[in-house]
């Protein structure tokens, strides 16, 4: 397929093995032969997987985190630029690559490549399980994951979203079994890689889930504790100011920024499609604060009427995938890759554990935002190349856009079932 990249092939057979652990489920009801299923699945991928890379491929792990391991142990003055392109994480997240940074470029490009490959195993099969999804919508899912186009430009970029899209259904597994402290730990770390998060994570707070904050703020609080001790104060400072503070109130118009900031840069702001920070237009105010107050609307509404006791994983999951949805329509940045985390309440949605009476406009919809959500970057490079049009450069904004309606509409409709006396 000439729009996807040249790993989509290969990001095929981890998520075709999981897809063949679901049609031999039965025959593998053997605890020993389902583990050597796995082994043998595990040994296939890392054989597989550590071939793969090419070298003009991995950009953000050569261009970012191989790097920040070198430069936070030999120079840190070096680790951000003004511009702070390269290694844009705080500082203290450099530290995970060191191990990495000591050994040739390419033979830690392979070992990074393979961590984040054998990831999609485990990844496809809980995106099955861990949303109960039954039946031949099992294979639909893992389908559509193969097939997600932002999942297949974070494999090209040697990014970690995947990682974290298999912490988040790891979460929320531990939450259906009451492990709350671990489900606040999980959710920390998550979110502390991928900023979006932050603001869902701290849904848990405003839900009076105290385990599930306390176990977040373990992880903040070490994190915070270890960047004193290991960082320079000075050198946090840099990373607010120049990774943090400067995009604050400057849009980004690159066609892999999917926010709304992006899609009104890229309407208001013409002519400029890369990622340095643009000096908005009263026009372009004045939209996005219209944008984000008809976005905020819905999420606080959820927030306020969805408090009550006796609410199953399911309630607790589906308002955090509003909260995440409302957090990636509305952040300075939301790159194209993190639009594959909505995969995981889509199967939610075909797995209707709570057996909703969904209405046929909700398939409709379901459909429409799953093929905007899924369209890969260089299909919608091209279509804006052969049409003119900047909406061709937003198919992951107007597809959650979709989404959050159709969400906000679940949440409604799983309101009235279990209150058919509610007006809200």
């Amino acid at each position: 397929m000439p729009y996807f990249s040249f790993y989509l092939p290969f990001t095929f057979l981890p998520i075709l093995l999981a897809g063949l652990y679901f049609f031999l489920e039965d025959r593998l009801a053997d605890r020993r032969i389902r583990w050597m299923w796995w082994i043998a699945c595990i040994i296939l991928l890392t054989f597989v997987g550590y071939y793969l890379v090419q070298d003009h491929a991995l950009y953000d792990f050569f261009k970012g985190y191989y790097h920040g391991g070198r430069k936070i142990v030999r120079n840190l003055d070096a680790l951000y630029d003004e511009t702070c392109y390269g290694f844009t994480n705080f500082p203290l997240f450099a530290y995970l690559f060191v191990p990495l940074s000591d050994l040739p470029k390419e033979l830690a490009g392979r070992i990074f490549f393979l961590l984040g490959y054998l990831c999609l195993l485990p990844l496809a099969y809980w995106l099955v399980r861990g949303t109960n999804v039954r039946g031949w919508m099992r294979f639909l899912v893992l389908g559509l994951l193969a097939l997600n186009g932002p999942l297949d430009y974070s494999i090209w970029l040697g990014n970690t979203t995947q990682i974290v899209m298999l912490l988040v259904l790891l979460a929320f597994f531990s939450l259906s079994r009451g492990w709350e402290w671990l489900t606040g730990i999980i959710f920390g770390a998550a979110g502390l890689v991928k900023l979006p998060l932050v603001l869902p994570s701290g849904y848990f707070f405003v839900r009076g889930k105290w385990k599930v904050v306390g176990g977040g703020l373990l992880i903040a609080g070490a994190v915070l504790i270890l960047s004193l001790v290991l960082v320079p104060l000075e050198l946090n400072s840099i990373w607010l100011e120049r990774c943090v503070l400067l995009m604050a109130g400057k849009p980004t118009a690159a066609y892999n920024n999917q926010s709304l900031s992006g899609f009104l840069a890229r309407i208001f702001m013409p002519g400029n499609l890369g990622w340095d920070p643009l000096i908005p237009t009263p026009a372009y105010i004045a939209a996005s604060n219209i944008g984000r107050v008809l976005l905020a609307m819905p999420a606080l509404i959820v927030l306020i009427f969805g408090r009550g006791p006796g609410k199953r994983t399911f309630h607790y999951a589906l308002e955090f995938f509003i909260i995440l949805t409302f957090s990636l329509l509305t952040s300075p940045i939301a790159w194209t890759h993190y639009f594959v985390l909505l995969l995981i309440p889509a199967a939610m949605y075909l797995g209707n554990v709570e057996g909703l009476p969904y209405k046929v406009w909700m398939h409709i919809m379901l459909a429409l935002s799953l093929i905007l959500l899924s369209v890969p970057k260089d299909l919608a490079l091209a279509l804006f190349e052969w049409t003119d049009s900047t909406l061709m450069l937003s198919t992951q904004f107007l597809g959650s856009l979709l989404f959050y309606i159709l969400l906000l509409s679940v949440w409604a409709l799983a309101r009235k079932t279990e209150n058919p006396d509610s007006t809200g």
